[in-house]
């Protein structure tokens, strides 16, 4: 029978094809869910397999507000930052766990249907996010923060309508741009002496007298 699900049929695709890319410019996840492309649609039920999926939402952006975290813990407006999306759909209610580790610190985890909501402005430019009920974690679910910060545990029971959690790591200042002027390589100025010394040679050389 034919898949329904909108990102099944693109998920082997984007696993294989991930191997291939260049290293991007962005917090990467070094290890953990399958990576996928982030979809043009997410709404219930977009996979239906017994395993984590990623993809990378907005990276290195400065917040333009104060998020809240905990009961009494914010992320401040100003503070660089980058957005992953985690999916687990699995087609029937199974438990499974996963460990997800970054390149960088893990400054906000957020896992219900209202703290999902209030953070879909840092969500992947193109992917429309549908809301619904049961959108986050239930209460069984839960997850620990590795002592370096740089790595989550998930310990998870899903089925329909499958369970959403949005991890925002600390951003990186991206490399300055080459400057406009770039030294020359040193065969480039090696061949633009010899060519000033003929220059000189030729032009400083006395005209003889004519007979």
């Amino acid at each position: 029978m034919v898949s329904s699900r909108p990102l099944a049929a693109a998920v082997l695709a984007a696993a294989l094809a991930l191997p291939l890319l260049a290293a991007p410019s962005h917090a990467l996840i070094m290890r953990g869910p399958t990576m996928i492309d982030p979809p043009t649609e997410l709404g219930k039920d977009p996979i239906g397999d017994d395993h984590f999926f990623a993809f990378y939402e907005k990276q290195n952006v400065v917040l333009d507000r104060d998020v809240k975290f905990g009961k009494k813990t914010w992320l401040d407006e100003g503070t660089l930052v980058s957005s992953h999306y985690v999916l687990y759909d699995p087609a029937e209610l199974v438990r499974h766990s996963v460990t997800i580790e970054f390149d960088s610190e893990i400054l906000g985890v957020y896992s219900t249907n209202k703290k999902l909501k209030k953070t879909d402005f840092l969500g992947a430019d193109g992917v429309e996010y549908k809301r619904f009920r049961h959108r986050g974690h239930e209460w069984r679910d839960h997850y620990e923060i590795s002592a370096d910060g740089k790595s989550i545990t998930f310990h998870y029971r899903a089925g329909s309508p499958g369970d959403y959690i949005r991890i925002v790591t600390r951003g990186e200042t991206p490399p300055p741009p080459p400057p406009n002027n770039p030294v020359p390589e040193p065969g480039a100025a090696l061949l633009f002496g010899i060519g000033a010394a003929c220059t000189l040679r030729f032009t400083g050389r006395k005209k003889l007298p004519s007979r």
